[in-house]
């Protein structure tokens, strides 16, 4: 029997670590131009930050049937927290080697949250309940940036990315260290396996993700849907604060200022669209709508220009944030629908691991694009593929007559 009070704890044990290391996560593209500009890079360089980050989530997503299952979520959680902790050290050394592996730890660590998250939710809270709780689980990761936006730009010019970057890592660090205060209990809730530490760098973990999703056509379409969905969220949210700074000249107080509105839009979305989805029954339907809004509002940010008033460029913040960042837990509830409660990690693991793949390229090939023919092809080129995911999304597929045979055990 669930009550309130534990739905409640459950959120807030895989919200805080999701705000934490999403506060870590979007502070990189808060201060880019700097970042970029200390290791003696070209600003779209930070391409490949943002794609070695989608690198580092990519791994952990392959290697997450060796760590939630055997540490428990709490746990996988902490170490989570001390890989990004790592990661962000190697990157204040404004090294670009340095960096670029920094990333990918800090993104091993970040990725931690979404499988560990939706297990202690999908123990712990009714089903009912779903879309509503995983958006807001999910809204996590925006309020980082709004933390990120906000906290950065007012520290970085004043005194530097350095310094910037230390406090946001203090986010992390606290909302990590709070972990430590939740009962054991809430990390043995299911008998935990063998940890083999070997397991998480076997070649063989790569071919897991495209086994999984390949047994169900479920989940292989809504893992190609959210993969047109995380290209224009992964576009925008790795070039929008160097858009606005390098490319129309606008200053980096305000870049990191839109940044932070874009975000806290995203935020109400998430919480919105999650209370709309539960109320119409289906999350699927609200990301059908969210496709379109998504290639729109990407198509907007193309045309903006150095002429524009400040007014006008947060009320467009406002609409991108609520469009192209607010799938996340709409999908996760989804996918978490579709196969039984113990396999909710596994399952969400395997089709994250798409978005993140995603994550990965888009940011070095829109990079290239920038160089190449200008920002505003790249947007649009993200629009291009945020329609693609709402035509996968229209197209009909059979689902499995009982959750638990969408997924099949190794």
């Amino acid at each position: 029997m669930y009550s309130t009070s534990r739905s409640l704890a459950a959120l807030v044990v895989a919200l805080l670590p999701m705000v934490g290391l999403a506060t870590l996560h979007l502070g990189l593209p808060v201060l880019a131009p700097l970042l970029m500009a200390e290791a003696g890079q070209p600003a779209a360089a930070f391409g490949w930050i943002s794609g070695a980050a989608g690198l580092g989530s990519v791994w952990f997503y392959t290697a997450n049937h060796a760590m939630t299952p055997s540490l428990g979520p709490v746990r996988t959680l902490q170490v989570g927290v001390l890989v990004a902790v790592a990661g962000t050290l190697l990157i204040l050394t404004g090294n670009w080697t340095a960096m670029l592996v920094g990333a990918v730890l800090a993104g091993f660590g970040y990725a931690t949250t979404t499988p560990a998250g939706s297990q202690i939710l999908a123990d712990r809270t009714p089903r009912e309940q779903w879309g509503m709780l995983f958006s807001l689980r999910q809204a996590g990761v925006p309020l980082g940036g709004v933390i990120a936006g906000a906290l950065g730009s007012l520290i970085v010019v004043a005194y530097g990315w350095r310094l910037a970057l230390a406090a946001i890592l203090a986010v992390a660090v606290t909302t990590g260290l709070a972990l430590l205060f939740v009962p054991r209990s809430w990390n043995d809730a299911r008998p935990r396996q063998a940890f083999r530490l070997a397991e998480i760098f076997a070649p063989a973990n790569v071919g897991r993700p495209f086994a999984l999703v390949i047994r169900s056509p479920a989940l292989l379409q809504i893992a190609l849907a959210c993969a047109g969905f995380a290209a224009v969220q992964g576009t925008t949210i790795a070039f929008l604060v160097t858009y606005l700074n390098v490319g129309l000249g606008f200053e980096l107080v305000l870049a990191g200022q839109l940044f932070a509105i874009m975000q806290a839009s995203s935020v109400v979305g998430r919480i919105v669209l999650g209370f709309l989805a539960d109320r119409l029954g289906s999350p699927r339907i609200v990301l059908k709508v969210l496709a379109l809004m998504s290639a729109g509002s990407a198509g907007l940010l193309a045309t903006v220009d150095a002429t524009w008033s400040t007014s006008a460029l947060f009320t467009v913040a406002a609409v991108v944030g609520f469009s192209i960042a607010t799938w996340n837990g709409l999908y996760l509830a989804e996918v978490a629908s579709l196969v039984p409660p113990a396999e909710v990690s596994e399952a969400t693991a395997g089709t994250t691991f798409f978005v993140f793949l995603t994550y990965m390229v888009t940011p070095p090939i829109q990079g290239l694009v920038i160089m190449t023919v200008g920002y505003g092809a790249a947007f649009l080129f993200a629009a291009v593929l945020a329609l693609a995911a709402g035509v996968v999304l229209m197209l009909p597929v059979r689902k499995p007559r009982s959750a638990g045979a969408t997924i099949s055990r190794d």
